[in-house]
């Protein structure tokens, strides 16, 4: 790269220090605007991002050529996530100057992404040779590596599990509870995971030496909990060793795995989004072998991997449709190569139908009813319709005013800019209803289509904003926080109601003290750059994103697979409800692994 800089024109070095100039003028020009509304949260990451471009402007990047892609589809790029971040910013301080300022701000501080753009793409072309690899076959001391990995994290989850026991009660575990001890069983939540939870439960009470059975059955459902993602976490670090990771990156894998809190108070909660992103982040490795393989995989790893597309169904009630998405491109890519189409369709085929088979089996053997509502497929069109009520109210017409009666009833729907619980809990699944909620979707949509794309992305803002805090307070006002880990303070006596044994406040103060300074929304770690970056959901989309530019211009199809069920995921999550880091936990980890698989097992290249 020195070579390179040295090479720069006069011309070059000029335009750079302009844009560089620029950049950090504008820069100055955001921090004291922020200081006066009494904000710096964007001082921890828009610095080093501030500093990355400048060091790739001095390399003279701003000028590089042939770095993947053509210029014009890097710039559109580079514009696209400087625009997105300049939006961010002005949607998070509504005091900020007017949208001239906003543009300027843009045009000055794209040309800082676009060097940074491509000198992500050239280190990313340096790093990434041979990532074509056979599956392996488990031998003697895999298997003492697993079992080392596996005591590991299992005794790093312990540390929380102690400051927590028997369990943090996440404020999902409610009704979930209300179902087991009341109301009976529905499948709004994963069944197979409330039957666990009631197993566990059932366990507590069944063993007659235990002094208190719901802190028992909640403590045996925490240590399996904790048990299955220390072995996913152990599997996953054993294939990476056998992938050709560099060893001390795997090690750091592990470590993180155990003593980062993120792991340990998620692996200690009872919520169902801690096991099926553990199980996503091993699914991503079988996707991964599978796309690998020239040949029909053996008979073992093809159980292993119907049971485990299984188990990846049952635990998340909207996970068919990523997968379905998963399903053809795997027929398409991997029947092709195995000259084996049927086959795979076969294969993929059989899954589905034992995912129906097993849920209908447990639905009928738990007497549960159907309680996926109408109104949870509605996050988006209950969004835009409330944000169009509540700007352009004086605007609406009769037609408008009444359509949104009969859905809402009297009052406008209510609306939150960050979630939709709010604006679509009174919608009923009468057929009559939706089809007229529809019919106004779509008048206003119409009318007001600014409003409409307003209201998307202000409600994933947390998937799309480096510097997001949405997802820390704006969500629930019971739950705030970087985990929202509690529950609403006015539903601790029904708490205590449905599990009488279980305490909220245990011994170890300090511990549960260290874990809430890091759980909440206005600590210090949020000003620690490169921690900040880590802990924010919106880093990991746009990984996944780059991950799959930078397969796509090498050629490396093999991460594309396991990449479409990532990125159909994350099209149900910019659907849901909010973003939620517990939401978004699911992506974090795989996109973790597949970028330790593409750029952590090379070795450096020389030259260009």
């Amino acid at each position: 790269m020195e070579s390179i800089r040295q090479k720069s024109s006069v011309r070059e070095l000029a335009v750079s220090g302009i844009c560089a100039l620029a950049a950090v003028l504008c820069a100055g020009r955001i921090f004291i605007l922020l200081r006066a509304q009494g904000s710096v949260y964007t001082m921890g990451i828009f610095p080093m991002a501030l500093l990355l471009g400048i060091f790739s402007l001095w390399k003279g990047a701003l000028f590089w050529k042939k770095v993947f892609f053509p210029v014009p589809v890097r710039a559109v790029l580079a514009a696209l996530f400087t625009s997105l971040q300049v939006y961010g910013l002005f949607a998070s301080h509504p005091g900020l100057t007017g949208a001239m300022e906003a543009v300027l701000w843009s045009v000055c501080l794209t040309p800082l992404t676009f060097a940074g753009l491509n000198m992500a793409f050239y280190l990313a072309g340096q790093s990434v040779n041979g990532t074509e690899r056979e599956g392996f076959a488990a031998t003697e001391q895999d298997k003492k590596s697993f079992f080392g990995a596996f005591l590991i994290v299992f005794a790093g989850f312990c540390i929380p599990f102690a400051a927590y026991y028997p369990a943090i009660m996440a404020y999902d575990v409610i009704p979930q509870l209300d179902q087991i001890r009341s109301s009976g069983l529905t499948t709004h939540h994963p069944l197979i995971h409330t039957l666990f939870l009631a197993g566990c439960l059932k366990f507590g009470e069944a063993v007659l030496f235990f002094p208190n059975p719901d802190r028992a059955g909640l403590a045996v459902y925490t240590l399996l909990q904790m048990a299955v993602v220390a072995a996913c976490f152990a599997y996953v670090y054993r294939f990476l060793r056998k992938s050709g990771v560099n060893r001390l990156l795997c090690y750091t894998f592990v470590l993180c795995a155990a003593v980062f809190p993120t792991h340990g108070m998620l692996a200690v909660s009872v919520t169902k989004d801690t096991i099926y992103g553990a199980l996503v982040m091993v699914f991503t490795v079988f996707a991964w072998e599978l796309s690998a393989k020239k040949e029909w995989p053996e008979t073992k790893w093809l159980v292993c991997y119907v049971m485990l597309s299984l188990l990846l169904l049952l635990f998340r009630n909207n996970s068919v449709y990523a997968w379905v998405f998963y399903a053809i491109a795997a027929i398409f890519v991997c029947g092709r190569k195995m000259n084996g189409t049927a086959k795979m369709c076969a294969l993929h085929g059989a899954v589905l139908l034992l995912y129906f088979l097993v849920n209908g089996v447990m639905v009928y053997a738990s007497a549960a009813t159907s309680a996926t509502y109408a109104r949870e497929m509605l996050s988006v069109p209950a969004q835009q319709i409330a944000r169009a009520a509540r700007y352009h109210e004086e605007e609406l017409t009769a037609r408008d005013l009444e359509a949104i009666s009969a859905v809402w009833g009297e009052d406008l729907p209510e609306y939150v800019p960050a979630i939709a619980d709010r604006s679509k809990k009174d919608i009923t699944a009468d057929r009559e209803i939706l089809r007229i909620l529809a019919g106004e979707w779509v008048s206003l949509g119409l009318r007001y289509p600014g409003d409409y794309l307003q209201a998307f992305l202000l409600k994933n803002k947390g998937m799309w904003d480096l510097a997001d805090t949405t997802y820390l307070n704006d969500v629930y006002s019971y739950a705030k926080g970087y985990l929202q880990i509690t529950y609403p303070s006015d539903q601790q006596e029904y708490m205590v109601a449905l599990a009488p044994g279980y305490r909220r406040h245990q011994r170890l103060g300090f511990l549960q003290s260290l874990y809430r300074y890091f759980a909440a929304g206005d600590e210090l770690w949020r000003y620690c750059p490169p921690l900040a970056l880590v802990m924010q959901p919106a880093f990991y989309c746009y990984l996944l994103l780059f991950l799959c530019l930078c397969c796509i211009a090498l050629k490396k199809a093999q991460i594309l697979l396991p990449a479409v069920y990532l990125l159909a995921l994350a099209g149900t999550l910019l659907l849901g409800p909010c973003v939620l880091v517990r939401y978004m936990y699911p992506l974090m980890l795989p996109v973790t692994v597949l970028s330790l698989l593409l750029f952590g097992r090379s070795r450096r290249i020389r030259g260009r």
